[in-house]
């Protein structure tokens, strides 16, 4: 796959992947998705990157990356610190941690497990368990983001932040990562733990959601 996408790399100023997939011990086959992030003004890079089967991509301009790492967007954190590039190079920009990026987490962990549920509810075992995961991850990130201005990315980094953190729910971080290994489902009681630490740490109402 990569050798066809450095086809790609003339309409690009930076083309390279992140996430998981950079970080080979946390990536699971079948399981993580594929992130690709391409800088350019060539919007039809998104189409031919979505073209290619598992690969979840982004097509961004200098200026729009600019400006998502000036605003703390953790998108950008994502680019410049959990990255490998294809080809091209990185805009040189800098990026402060601020109450935007931990938002932007608080608001992620949200998001995944809302879309765990409905997975759940579709009976699509897998995305429920992953999306049990990236919330509860996305979690930890938040609170060590608020409470250290400091963003883990691996999974060996977020256990020891939870460690640190002295947070209650580091056990329950590390049995997603085993049931994520193995690929095996995730138990409605399990969810609804998940559920219910995220519902306490974060303060939202997520009273629909709940099984």
């Amino acid at each position: 796959m990569e050798a066809n996408l450095v086809s790609l790399c003339k309409k690009c100023k930076a083309l390279g992947y992140f996430g998981s997939y950079v970080r080979k011990e946390d990536y699971v086959e079948g399981v993580s998705d594929i992130n690709i992030f391409a800088i350019s003004d060539d919007k039809s890079l998104l189409l031919e990157l979505g073209s290619y089967s598992g690969i979840s991509p982004i097509v961004i301009s200098e200026e729009k990356f600019r400006e998502i790492c000036e605003s703390g967007d953790i998108i950008c954190y994502y680019v410049l610190y959990d990255s490998k590039l294809i080809c091209g190079e990185l805009p040189k920009v800098e990026f402060t941690i601020n109450d935007n990026t931990c938002e932007r987490l608080k608001m992620s962990s949200s998001s995944f497990i809302k879309l765990s549920f409905e997975a759940f509810k579709r009976n699509d075992e897998l995305g429920t368990l992953e999306n049990a995961y990236r919330a509860i991850r996305s979690l930890i990130q938040y609170i060590s983001c608020s409470s250290l201005r400091k963003i883990p990315i691996s999974n060996s980094e977020i256990k020891e932040t939870c460690i640190k953190l002295n947070l209650n729910f580091c056990k329950e971080f590390d049995n997603l990562i085993l049931l994520r290994n193995m690929k095996s489902p995730l138990t409605p009681w399990a969810l609804n733990r998940i559920y219910n630490i995220i519902n306490s740490q974060i303060k939202m109402d997520f009273s629909s959601t709940s099984i």
